[in-house]
C-alpha cells in the first residue's frame, strides 16, 4: 500500500478536536514564578538582613582588633617602664643610697633617675621606716596629693598597688608605685613613686593613624559611696559617633581602652551592594532566558516527535522516541492503523474484517508487520524504550581511596596496604621527590608488625624510582623529622600508623623539612593513579640518628634539680629510646609498657584518651613521682599525669610552656588549634604574646608556625610544637623534657603550677562515630544549615561556637571516622546549656546524628 501524502501541521485538523489554552505557556509562566520567588527573597535576604549583619560583624571585628591593639601597646608601656625602673632602683649605687641616712644621696639618685628616664616628669625614693610605712620629711613633701600618698602607704604595706591616674593643675598625670627591697639587709626597703604626663600615653595611641578613629583610655574606680565611676585619662584620634565602639580591658591595671572608628574607617569597610544587585540581574536575567529556551525547544521537540509518530504510524520499521510519555500514543496510533487497513483490505475483497487475520490461511498481506496479533505484540516491545543508565567510572584497582587524608596516608595494613599499593606509593614519592630535586630520602619506621614489611617495600620503590635511601632503622616519627635537620637530605618517610590501632599502618612525609598536608598527599595519591613514575637504579646506606638526637636534647634541656617521673610508652617505639633520654637529663625513670610490641597489648597508644592513661596514673601515684608522661604509638605525642594521678589536657599543659616562652619573648606568637581552651588565648595575651587559632592537624600547625614565625604551638590531641630553641616540629619526648625544665626551675609542683591557672569547665574530647565516607558532608550540612543566634561562629576548622560564657565545637576528625566535639563554659550550668544548644541546632540540619552529649 503507498504511503499517504503528508500535509502541512496547518491543515493537520480533525472535527471535534479544538485547543483551549496553551499548556505549555502555563507551565512556563509557573516555572517563571517559582524561579523567581526564590531569587526575589534571597536578595531581599541579602539586602535587607545578610549584608547589612556583615557589615556591622566586620566593623565590630575591627573595632574590636584595633582596641585590642591599643591595650596590648599600652599595657607594654606601663610593663616596660616598671621594669626599667625596677632595675634602675636595684642598681649598687641606689641601693647605697636606699641603706644610708642620707637625704642628700637619695635626692642625688632621684634626679640621677629623672636624666635617664626623660618621660618622667617627677620622681621620689621613699625609703620605709621601721613601723612599715614609708617615711616623709614633714608631711606629704615630695607628694602632689592623697592619691600619691595612698599609692606609697598601699606599696610600703605591700599591697599590690596598679597605676593611678588624676588631673594635677589642669592636666592629667599617671603615678606608679614600686616597692624595692635590698638583696642583703632585709629590713632595708623602699618605695619609688614616679609619674608621667597623659600626653605620653596619647603620643603611644596616636602611633595609630588617628583618622581611622577615637581611643579612649578608661580609668574605672569605686566611690567612697560605693558607686563605679568612669573618667576620660587620655584620648587620641576623632570619630563622628559612639556606634561600634569596643572595649578592650588593659591587663595589671583598671583600665579599659574603647575604640570608636571613624566615617573614614566605616567607609573603607562599607559592603558594596553592587555584586548582590549585579547577580540578582543575572540570575533573573538567566531564568527568563531558560524558560524561554523551555518553551521554544519544548514545543519545537513535541512537534517533531508528532511528526514521526505520525509519518510512522504505518511503517514496518521501528520507532524510537526521545520522549517516553509519548510511547503509549504512538503504540496506539498503530494499533488504529492496523486496524483501519484491515478494515480497508477486507472492504475491497467484498469480505467481512474477521476477528483475527491468522484465522484466515488465505489472507496475504504485501507489508509483514501487521500480518497477525503477534507481530502488533512485537510492535510493542520495540516502542518500550531503555533510558541510558548513568556511567560510572571504576575506581583505580588496589587503592583505597579514604587512605589518602589529610595529612597523612593510613589505612589498614594487611588488607589496604598491600605489597603492591606500598610499591606504587613508594613510586610515587620517589617521583615527585624527583621533581623537587631531592635525590635523597630519610626512611623510618615504628614497631607495629606490620612496618618492616611495609618499609622493605617502600625502600625497594623508592631505589627504584632513583632515589637514595637512608634507613635510619626502626625510630620514633620525631627522629625522622629530627633527620631531616641532621643529615644531608631534607625529605623523609615515616612508616606508622600513629596513635592508630594495631591493625592500622601508613605514611606520614616530609619533602624539603615540611610535612606534607592535604595538597601534597593528593598530588601522590594523583601520581599513584596514573602510574607516572621515574626509572633508576637508588642505593641505600643506613645511619643511627638516635647519639646524635640525645646529645643535642641534652646539650638544650636544663634540669636543675632531678626529677622522678613515670614513662608510658605503651608498648610504642619511643619505649626504648625515652628512657635512655631521661636518665641522661639526670631523672630518675620508672619504666612502664616500654617493651616494643606491634600488637599493643596493654592499651591502645593514643595517648588523647584518657582510658588509656589508668595504668600511668596507678604507677604515678604508688611511687610518689613527680608526674608521669605518656607517649603514643610513634611517639609525636605525649599525655601528662600530675604527681596526684590529675589528667593534664594538652592546652592546660600548653599553657605552661605558653607562660614560659611568652615571659622571655615578648610579643611572641603562640598557635593552638581549635579544640583548645579559651582560658590559653587569655593566658597568652596576658604575658605580652600573640594567640593564633588554627585548624586541627599536626601538618596544618606546623605550616602555621613557619607562616608566621611562632615560637611554640600544641593541640588538643597532644601534639606539642617549639621553635624556640627547636625546630619546629612535634616532639612528644622533647615535650616532656621541657617540662621537666619549667618544673625543677621553678621549683613547685606540677599540681601547684596547675592551681595557679585559671580554668573553666570543660569536657575532654567527646567522640562521635560516623562513616568515613560522609563525616565531611556531614559537617557541611551543619556547618551550612544550622544558626546560632546567641553565638558567634567560626568555621575555620568544623564549626565553633564562642559565647559570652562558653564555647562548643564540633569537627570532622581527620585521622578516624568520626567526629570530635567540645565544650567549655565558665561553670557547670552554662556548659550543659551550651551542650544543649549545640544539640539542639545540629539535630535541625542532622536529625539522625546521634549526639553523645
Amino acid at each position: 500500500m503507498p504511503r499517504t501524502q503528508k500535509k502541512s501541521r496547518s491543515a493537520r485538523t480533525t472535527p471535534g478536536i479544538n485547543a483551549k489554552g496553551d499548556a505549555f505557556r502555563k507551565i512556563v509562566a509557573w516555572s517563571l514564578i517559582v524561579a523567581l520567588t526564590p531569587i526575589g527573597l534571597g536578595v531581599a535576604y541579602l539586602l535587607l538582613l545578610r549584608e547589612p549583619g556583615l557589615q556591622q560583624a566586620q566593623i565590630e571585628r575591627v573595632s574590636a582588633a584595633y582596641a585590642t591593639q591599643q591595650s596590648v601597646n599600652i599595657k607594654q608601656m606601663v610593663s616596660l617602664l616598671g621594669q626599667r625602673m625596677r632595675g634602675a632602683a636595684t642598681s649598687p649605687l641606689a641601693l647605697s643610697a636606699i641603706g644610708g641616712d642620707s637625704g642628700k644621696n637619695l635626692s642625688l639618685i632621684e634626679q640621677t633617675m629623672l636624666d635617664y628616664f626623660p618621660e618622667v616628669i617627677s620622681l621620689r625614693i621613699l625609703p620605709i621606716g621601721k613601723m612599715g610605712t614609708a617615711g616623709f620629711e614633714g608631711g606629704n613633701q615630695g607628694l602632689r596629693n592623697h592619691i600619691e600618698v595612698d599609692l606609697v602607704r598601699r606599696t610600703s604595706a605591700s599591697e599590690k598597688t596598679l597605676p593611678e591616674a588624676y588631673q594635677f593643675e589642669g592636666r592629667w598625670l599617671t603615678s606608679m608605685a614600686y616597692l624595692i627591697s635590698h638583696p642583703r639587709i632585709r629590713e632595708t626597703k623602699a618605695v619609688i613613686i614616679a609619674t608621667i604626663d597623659n600626653q605620653l600615653i596619647v603620643d603611644e595611641l596616636n602611633a595609630l593613624d588617628p583618622t581611622l578613629g577615637r581611643s579612649i583610655l578608661h580609668q574605672h574606680f569605686t566611690t567612697s559611696s560605693g558607686r563605679e565611676k568612669v573618667v576620660d585619662v587620655a584620648v587620641a584620634g576623632t570619630a563622628d559617633t559612639e556606634e561600634y565602639t569596643q572595649l578592650a580591658a588593659i591587663a595589671d591595671t583598671s583600665w579599659k581602652l574603647g575604640f570608636t572608628p571613624s566615617q573614614l574607617l566605616l567607609d573603607q569597610l562599607a559592603v558594596s551592594i553592587v555584586p548582590v544587585w549585579l547577580v540578582s540581574l543575572l540570575s533573573t536575567l538567566a531564568a527568563i532566558a531558560a524558560a524561554l529556551m523551555v518553551l521554544f525547544l519544548s514545543r519545537r521537540a513535541l512537534l517533531l516527535e508528532i511528526d514521526r509518530i505520525i509519518s510512522a504510524a504505518d511503517s514496518k520499521t521501528p520507532l524510537e522516541l526521545n520522549m517516553p510519555e509519548l510511547v503509549p500514543i504512538a503504540k496506539q496510533l498503530r494499533r488504529a492503523t492496523v486496524k483501519s487497513l484491515r478494515m480497508g483490505s477486507s472492504a475491497k475483497a467484498g469480505v467481512a474484517a474477521p476477528p483475527e487475520v491468522t484465522s484466515r490461511p488465505d489472507f496475504e498481506f504485501t507489508n509483514p508487520m501487521f500480518q497477525s496479533t503477534s507481530m502488533i505484540d512485537e510492535i510493542d516491545e520495540v516502542l518500550e524504550l531503555d533510558l541510558p543508565e548513568e556511567v560510572s567510572v571504576k575506581k583505580e584497582d588496589g587503592l583505597p581511596d579514604h587512605i589518602f587524608r589529610a595529612y597523612d596516608i593510613r589505612g589498614i595494613a594487611k588488607t589496604e596496604l598491600t605489597d603492591e599499593l606500598v610499591a606504587r606509593i613508594g613510586g610515587a614519592i620517589g617521583s615527585v621527590a624527583g621533581d623537587l630535586d631531592q635525590q635523597a630520602i630519610i626512611v623510618a619506621a615504628d614497631g607495629r608488625d606490620s612496618s618492616p614489611r611495609i618499609k622493605t617495600g617502600l625502600i625497594r620503590a623508592l631505589m627504584e624510582s632513583g632515589r637514595d635511601v637512608i634507613d635510619i632503622g626502626t625510630v620514633p616519627t620525631p627522629l625522622l623529622y629530627f633527620a631531616t635537620r641532621h643529615l644531608n637530605a631534607k625529605s623523609g618517610v615515616m612508616v606508622t600508623g600513629s596513635h592508630n590501632q594495631a591493625k592500622d599502618n601508613g605514611f606520614k612525609i616530609v619533602f624539603n623539612e615540611q610535612t606534607l598536608a592535604a595538597g601534597g598527599i593528593q598530588t601522590i595519591r594523583e601520581r599513584v593513579i596514573e602510574g607516572n613514575f621515574t626509572t633508576g637504579r637508588g642505593r641505600t646506606i643506613k645511619e643511627d640518628i638516635v647519639p646524635a638526637y640525645i646529645d643535642e636534647v641534652v646539650g638544650d634541656i636544663a634540669i636543675a634539680v632531678p626529677l622522678k617521673i613515670v614513662i608510658d610508652a605503651g608498648n610504642g617505639v619511643t619505649g626504648l629510646l625515652a628512657p635512655r633520654l631521661f636518665e641522661e637529663l639526670g631523672c630518675e625513670v620508672i619504666p612502664l609498657h616500654c617493651d616494643i610490641d606491634g600488637r599493643f597489648p596493654n592499651h591502645p597508644p593514643d595517648t588523647s584518651n584518657e582510658a588509656n592513661l589508668v595504668d600511668l596514673v596507678a604507677v604515678v601515684e604508688h611511687e610518689k613521682a613527680d608526674f608521669g608522661v605518656a607517649f603514643d604509638g610513634d611517639g609525636d605525642r605525649l599525655a601528662v599525669v600530675t604527681s596526684s594521678g590529675k589528667i593534664v589536657r594538652s592546652d592546660v599543659l600548653l599553657m605552661i610552656y605558653a607562660q614560659d616562652v611568652v615571659s622571655r619573648n615578648p610579643g611572641a606568637d603562640v598557635v593552638f588549634d581549635v579544640k583548645c581552651s579559651r582560658d590559653l588565648s587569655h593566658l597568652i595575651t596576658r604575658f605580652g604574646g600573640r594567640p593564633v587559632l588554627w585548624k586541627t592537624g599536626h601538618a596544618f600547625m606546623k605550616e602555621k608556625m613557619a607562616e608566621t614565625g611562632a615560637l611554640l604551638g600544641g593541640e588538643f590531641s597532644g601534639h606539642m610544637f617549639f621553635g624556640e630553641r627547636w625546630y619546629g616540629f612535634d616532639d612528644g619526648m622533647y615535650a616532656a623534657g621541657r617540662l621537666a625544665e619549667v618544673l625543677s626551675t621553678n621549683g613547685v609542683s606540677l599540681d601547684e603550677t596547675i592551681a595557679e591557672l585559671s580554668h573553666s569547665v570543660s569536657t575532654p574530647e567527646i567522640i562521635v562515630p560516623v562513616e568515613e565516607s560522609k563525616k565531611f558532608s556531614i559537617i557541611d550540612s551543619i556547618v551550612k544549615h544550622c544558626e546560632f543566634p546567641n553565638g558567634k561562629i567560626n568555621t575555620l576548622d568544623g564549626i565553633r561556637v564562642d559565647y559570652k560564657e562558653g564555647w562548643g565545637l564540633l569537627r570532622a576528625s581527620n585521622t578516624s571516622a568520626a567526629l570530635t566535639a567540645r565544650f567549655e563554659a565558665s561553670d557547670e550550668s552554662t556548659l550543659e546549656m551550651v551542650k544543649r544548644d549545640f544539640k539542639a541546632q545540629v539535630a535541625l540540619a542532622q536529625p539522625d546524628l546521634d549526639l553523645p552529649f
